[in-house]
Parts: structure tokens; C-alpha cells; sequence
């Protein structure tokens, strides 16, 4: 039996980091079913009810020490952990795991992770430094291996994969539309849902997208939703958002969804506008069609490799433009996506690879 130890941003209730441990948990067990599994967290009694595993606190060093001492295997799990921009502090901390694991002689695994962006020169260095001592870096998109290969770190050790999300199965729908009706949500006429989140100091992209959820619900006679995919971080986006329209009649699905909940609604969409990265990527698994409202390296990064559409920077973003692709979006029925079903192949390598560590 491997013991294997995860480290992440996980217990902060933010659906897409939930939904990456849920996706790593479940293709660790479909390798090795009896595979011992300890995940720090930052609410290990949730974690470990959740998920099923032992779990501990990432603030808790002597837990951490004593878990990575006696496992076989540390997985850095995935997500956009390797950047500086929303906290050093937090690039530090996971650094310093992947660090200790070395110390320990233990393997360890940089699990489909996305680079970046790591502004500091500092900070850059010492990424290097540390990464440079994994035994293997799988990471999720062509951006983040370039930028492994700017920092210097050899790529003989590293992987070309896929977001370990991306091996979730589909959800059943009729979920969805129970969790829809429990919001007077109807599916008389198509449903756009809208994901947003707090980012900078000015409010205008949240006034352009109103501006263009008005138009399409006056063009298109569509019922347009507001998922949080962060909750509640991201009710107050969402409120704000709201105020902003028009059309009085948008509803924020205000309430905290597990990874099946979410993909089971995501199913219920006509279309998908959305900010979060991983409400991109549960449009993606389940099929619909999405349009990225880019704030980050790591949309780009995703929706070059699906050859989705993106429609630009937040910063720049214009309503007649989200208009004009969301009324695109909904005239032409998806036909899937051959891109995407190669993704998904390549997401399910990142176990495999883990377990080679080991054997």
C-alpha cells in the first residue's frame, strides 16, 4: 500500500481547488484502490469528510513533518500554486513543502500544475532552485513549460499533461435541474450562466458584462444565472454584477455546490461566461459551450489548449464584443470537441506517472 502524501490549497471552500483534490483523490484510487492518502488542508475535519482521507493542518509543522517522514510519495497537487501575484507568501509556503519532502528523501511529484506568473527575481530563483529537486513536474498547459523553461529548470523531468479536472466523469443532469428549480430557475428558454469574481480596484468589466447580459436577454430571451464559484467569496461579484443589469429577473445560485453539483448545473447551461478558471473547465467536461473573460495567464494558458474562446483581458473588455461571441456561442450547436477528448487522455496520465515514481 503507497502512502502518499497531498499538498495544496485545499479547505478554503474554492470549487475549483476542491474539484482538482476530488479529480486527484479518485485517479489515485482508480490506479491503487488501497493507496493511504493524507492531504493538508486548511479545514482538515472537512477535507477528510469530503474526501475520504486523513487530513491535517497546513499550519500544523510537527503533523506535516511527522506525515511526509513516514510516506512514500509527497504530490504537490496541482493548481496554480507556483505564482506570486495574489501572495509570496503562499509561494513560499508551498516551496517550502516541496523542499521539506526532499530533505525527508521522499519523492515528490509537482502534480499537473500551471506556472506562474512569478514576478520576483527573488522568488524566481528560488523556484528554480526548488523545482530543479522534484523527481517529476507534470504541468497543465504549453504556458507553464515555457515558463519552466525561463526559470532554468531542465525538462527532463518535466511532463506536458493535462488539469487533473478534466478526468472527472460527467454528472448526471437531472441533478442539475433539481438544484435550478430550488431557485425558480426555468428551462423554458436557454439559460446563460455567468461567473464572476472581485478583481482589481474598478468595477467597469462588471458594468460591461451587464451591459451585455441586458443586450442578450433583450436579443436572445435567455435567463441569465450568477455562479459563485468561490462561496461566498464571490457573492459580492456576483451581487454587484447584478445591480449593474437591467433585467431584474438574473439569479445568483447563492449557496456553496460540491464538484458534482456544480458539473450537474454546469450540464443545465446553454453557455457559460466566466471568469474562474474551473468554471471553464466544468463547462469543458460537460460539453457546453464557455467564453473566458481572461484576468490571468493561466485562462489564456487553458483555453489555447482546448481551442476555446477567449475574449480578452477584463481590463480591455467591451460589451458589444461579449455580445457579439455569446450570441455566436449560442447559434451553433457544440459538436464536441476532439481537443478536449486528447486532454482528457493526458489528465489521466498524471496518476500513472505518480505511481511510476514509486514502482
Amino acid at each position: 500500500m503507497s502512502k502518499i502524501v497531498i499538498s495544496g490549497y485545499y479547505g478554503f471552500a474554492n470549487a475549483g481547488d476542491e474539484a482538482m483534490l476530488t479529480a486527484i483523490v479518485k485517479s489515485l484510487r482508480k490506479a491503487e484502490e488501497s493507496v493511504d492518502l493524507t492531504v493538508i488542508s486548511g479545514n482538515p475535519h472537512s477535507t477528510a469528510t469530503k474526501h475520504q482521507v486523513a487530513s491535517i493542518h497546513r499550519f500544523s509543522p510537527l503533523k506535516i513533518y511527522s506525515a511526509l517522514a513516514s510516506c512514500d510519495l509527497l504530490l504537490s497537487g496541482g493548481g496554480s500554486l507556483l505564482q506570486d501575484v495574489t501572495s509570496k507568501k503562499s509561494l513560499l509556503y508551498y516551496l517550502a513543502i516541496i523542499w521539506l519532502g526532499k530533505i525527508l528523501d521522499k519523492k515528490v511529484m509537482l502534480f499537473a500544475h500551471g506556472i506562474g506568473p512569478i514576478r520576483s527575481g527573488i522568488l524566481r530563483k528560488l523556484t528554480k532552485f526548488v523545482c530543479s529537486k522534484a523527481d517529476l513536474i507534470t504541468v497543465r498547459d504549453t504556458d507553464s513549460l515555457e515558463e519552466l523553461e525561463r526559470l532554468g529548470v531542465a525538462l527532463d523531468k518535466v511532463r506536458l499533461t493535462a488539469d487533473a479536472v478534466l478526468t472527472l466523469a460527467q454528472a448526471n443532469k437531472e441533478q442539475g435541474v433539481e438544484l435550478l428549480q430550488k431557485f425558480n430557475v426555468s428551462q423554458t428558454k436557454p439559460v446563460v450562466a455567468i461567473s464572476v469574481r472581485s478583481w482589481g480596484s474598478s468595477d467597469k468589466y462588471l458594468q460591461e458584462i451587464g451591459k451585455a447580459a441586458d443586450a442578450l436577454v433583450a436579443s436572445k430571451g435567455v435567463q441569465i444565472v450568477l455562479l459563485p464559484l468561490q462561496y461566498p467569496a464571490d457573492v459580492i461579484a456576483c451581487k454587484k454584477l447584478q445591480q449593474f443589469m437591467k433585467c431584474k429577473e438574473a439569479v445568483i445560485l447563492d449557496t456553496a455546490f460540491d464538484t458534482e453539483q456544480f458539473l450537474a448545473l454546469m450540464g443545465n447551461f446553454s453557455l457559460l461566461i466566466g471568469m474562474r478558471l474551473h468554471a471553464l473547465i466544468f463547462a469543458a467536461v460537460m460539453e457546453i459551450p464557455f467564453i473566458a473573460l481572461s484576468y490571468d495567464p493561466k485562462i489564456d494558458g487553458f483555453v489555447k489548449e482546448v481551442a476555446g474562446t477567449n475574449i480578452g483581458a477584463i481590463e480591455s473588455l467591451a460589451a458589444e464584443d461579449l455580445l457579439q461571441a455569446a450570441q455566436r456561442a449560442l447559434e451553433f450547436e457544440n459538436s464536441g470537441n476532439e481537443r478536449l477528448a486528447q486532454l482528457r487522455t493526458k489528465a489521466l496520465e498524471n496518476a500513472q506517472l505518480a505511481f511510476n515514481l514509486l514502482r
